[in-house]
């Protein structure tokens, strides 16, 4: 049953007879306080000594990037920000994870050749406002904990290594992949321009635009010819009216000019009718020899008409005439004349003739290259934009090896691991004034439990309730 406080009790006085007993108690209980203090003081101070060897990190905050640009291909660019540019992600602590991690001390305690337990967990501290890792190693002497730093150091190191070179290779895996449906585009595209070159004779785009120059050009030509036609025309006209013939007669005439065996019958008619007039001054028509040279001049006449009209298709004398006339006569340079430009006329017409023929010619395969053009041009810009894109990605994967420090940020040693000189623990300064601390700590917890009743009594009475 719980003690209860009556109000209407006198308050008694503490009587500390009836405690004499209790000292036994608490002198027991202290001696076993403090001898569990003291025990754990010395068995501290006595602990083998351990040195604490120390190095740090730093994260620099620098950018860097690089870009790569091939004329009339492409570009390709590659850049790293800051590590410390993304909200939420600090480099750091990953770095600190890693530090701590089993792999990075699992490497650097085969390295020492020691078991993963003995080597024991670094100290990692990361300092704020500032982009510095902190770390600690213990040993049982400087040498071979300024050796577990150095060791811890190189794990971290390699470890950050392998993740980066593991990086590239998944990097580079998944470029290689999206390279190979590229290269396929790229020789699919390929092979379409050269089959297409292959079977139509338009094979390159400047064909079009110099085609459509010389059709320009042969425009041009028919142009002139023309007129250089109808200024002689004209000219052989004036000369005809000048000389009293037809342009008909004087084309006839240039016509029966221009054959050979015509020629040689005007000449054998011409020496047969000098032959005949010089036979008749002497001796009369009655004469043989003039008779017979008359029969002459008859047949070569005979055979100069048969030739004119199979020539020009009639038999006019004045055509015969003009052109023998034109040999002796004063009017023979403009007859030559006349017939050099005949010629001219006729060498116009053959040419804008053949220019004619150009002209469609050229104009029926602009029409069928006009079609031809527009593949062609098709054809090209996909192999354009398929060379392109696979150089590209050609050219990322070669600068995608430059950005190493994307992921896993450069990391640079800023303080070399230390040697130190005196053992971090045990410090028996510390140790006797935790002993000292804990000592006076465990009196004052006695006084109170020895005083603990009249205390209760004091505050009792003072707050009227009586006494227990």
């Amino acid at each position: 049953m719980s003690a209860t406080i009556d109000p209407s009790r006198e308050i008694q006085a503490y009587n500390d007879q009836n405690n004499k007993p209790r000292w036994t108690r608490y002198i027991i209980v202290g001696a076993i306080a403090f001898l569990a203090i003291w025990g754990l003081v010395a068995l501290y101070m006595l602990s083998p000594p351990k040195y604490v060897s120390k190095f740090a990190f730093v994260l620099p905050g620098k950018t860097g990037s690089s870009k790569v640009n091939l004329e009339n291909i492409g570009e390709a660019s590659s850049s790293s920000s800051s590590p410390f540019a993304t909200r939420g992600i600090n480099p750091r602590v990953n770095y600190k994870e890693m530090l701590l991690s089993d792999t990075v001390i699992g490497t650097a305690a085969r390295e020492l050749g020691i078991e993963y337990a003995d080597f024991g967990k670094p100290q990692v501290k990361l300092v704020d406002e500032t982009a510095i890792i902190q770390v600690s190693t213990k040993a049982g002497n400087p040498e071979d904990a300024q050796k577990r730093s150095i060791a811890l150091a190189d794990a971290f190191n390699q470890r950050i290594e392998e993740l980066r070179k593991d990086e590239l290779r998944a990097r580079e895996d998944g470029i290689s992949q999206a390279l190979s449906v590229y290269q396929t585009r790229l020789k699919e595209a390929q092979l379409a321009l050269i089959l297409h070159k292959q079977t139509s004779e338009y094979v390159s785009g400047r064909q079009y635009e110099e085609l459509s120059l010389r059709l320009e050009r042969l425009k041009e030509e028919r142009i002139n010819s023309l007129a250089t036609r109808d200024e002689v025309s004209g000219y052989v006209g004036q000369l005809s009216r000048s000389m009293g013939i037809t342009p008909q007669l004087a084309a006839s005439a240039f016509v029966l000019n221009a054959d050979q065996q015509f020629r040689e019958h005007l000449n054998n008619y011409q020496s047969a009718t000098a032959t005949l007039a010089v036979y008749r001054s002497k001796w009369g028509e009655a004469h043989p020899a003039v008779m017979k040279e008359d029969a002459k001049q008859d047949a070569t006449l005979d055979a100069l008409q048969d030739r004119s009209f199979v020539l020009v298709g009639h038999k006019d004398m004045n055509t015969i005439k003009l052109i023998s006339l034109s040999e002796a006569n004063q009017n023979g340079t403009l007859f030559q004349d006349l017939l050099v430009s005949f010629a001219k006329i006729e060498g116009q017409i053959s040419k804008i003739k053949q220019l004619d023929d150009a002209i469609t010619h050229h104009s029926n395969g602009l029409k069928q290259f006009a079609e031809e053009a527009a593949e062609l041009d098709e054809l090209e810009r996909d192999y354009q934009v398929a060379e392109a894109v696979y150089t590209s990605a050609v050219t990322q994967i070669d600068t995608s090896k430059s950005d190493i420090f994307g992921s896993y940020p450069l990391v640079q040693l800023l303080a070399s691991p230390s040697l130190p000189i005196k053992p971090a623990s045990p410090n028996k300064i510390l140790a006797v004034v935790g002993g000292i601390m804990g000592s006076g700590m465990t009196l004052f917890g006695l006084f109170l439990l020895w005083k603990r009743k009249q205390l209760i009594q004091t505050i009792l009475s003072k707050s009227g309730f009586g006494t227990l």
